[in-house]
């Protein structure tokens, strides 16, 4: 996360909003958010949202409350959870990720949720994007588009004929795998596919992927694997597979290769989104976003320690090369 970056989003995204505080207010508003993560985990996404939130004029203790409950990891635990944060009586919920969404959809029809998935319509949390009709709008990241790009990336650093895995989790709506299978059979690459539930898994899903020969690691777009980033790019050096993500950030933090939409630039979205519901607004009357610039970032040092020769053609198409 670079400050300047951190700093110049928080500055635009408070020049769209005047302060709160101005409006007088006799009970603070409840701010819930549901997330899937632990909360040492969550706060990847708990921290930039409240710097966003307070930018935008809302202090908590002043004039808003934080509410934010966590899974740590597990899918069962989310409806308890929804239940509960619906009976605080929130004046508005955040979500991130599908089975959290899915969990506070099911708790209620009356308060209003700003969720941050995949896609939002085919997770069936919103049925239309500009028109959502419900209590439900938020963020759609594009993640079921962008899985068939970024193996299209991975190809361009891996040999001829190579073998790539695609991690994915079990609680994320996806339909990429046609679009998936397209590109590999266009460049000649050879897929296999793991679905995992737990940190275990993933372990075992990377360590298969080096016995069995693959050269390279699709991180399929998803909050649970995400959550587990740090865990994916400490396993991809160790069996030396090149590994890539849908958030330009991982790429800083170690992996490979990253491409998609900015993580804050979606967070500065779903606060403002929040921030339309705490002014008033109606999530069926407010679009749901999508982003519209993606950066492609690449981690020189971690190419390095893995043999890998970074060709040409991804680095003058890279946003960013960590040296």
């Amino acid at each position: 996360m670079r400050r300047r970056e951190f700093i110049t989003l928080i500055g635009s995204a408070a020049a769209a909003w005047p302060f709160a505080g101005r409006a007088q207010q006799t009970t603070n508003p409840v701010f819930g958010m549901l997330l899937f993560f632990s909360r040492e985990e969550g706060k990847t996404f708990t921290e930039p949202i409240r710097a966003y939130i307070r930018a935008l004029g809302y202090v908590e203790g002043r004039n808003i409350t934080f509410d934010f409950r966590f899974a740590d990891g597990k899918v069962d635990r989310l409806p308890a959870l929804a239940a509960e944060l619906v009976a605080r009586r929130p004046t508005v919920i955040a979500t991130f990720g599908d089975a959290a969404g899915l969990a506070a959809q099911a708790a209620t029809t009356r308060v209003p949720i700003v969720s941050m998935s995949e896609d939002l319509v085919r997770a069936k949390l919103v049925p239309n994007m500009h028109h959502p009709g419900g209590n439900i709008t938020g963020v759609s990241i594009m993640g079921t588009e962008l899985d068939a790009k970024r193996l299209e990336i991975l190809a361009e650093v891996l040999p001829a004929r190579s073998k790539v895995l695609l991690l994915a989790d079990a609680t994320t709506h996806r339909e990429s795998r046609p679009a998936l299978n397209a590109v590999a059979q266009s460049l000649g690459l050879t897929l296999e596919e793991a679905i995992v539930r737990s940190a275990d898994e993933i372990d075992r899903a990377l360590h298969g992927a080096k016995q069995r020969g693959m050269a390279g690691v699709n991180v399929l777009s998803s909050a649970f694997l995400f959550a587990h980033r740090k865990r994916i790019v400490t396993l991809g050096e160790k069996y030396r597979l090149a590994t890539i993500f849908q958030w330009p950030e991982t790429a800083d933090e170690g992996g490979l290769l990253a491409y998609g939409p900015s993580l804050l630039g979606a967070f500065r979205q779903v606060a403002v989104t929040v921030v339309k519901v705490l002014h008033g607004a109606k999530p069926r009357q407010i679009p749901v976003e999508q982003p519209t610039r993606f950066a492609l970032h690449v981690n020189l040092v971690t190419a390095k320690s893995l043999g890998f020769t970074m060709p040409e053609s991804i680095l003058i198409r890279a946003d960013k090369a960590i040296e």
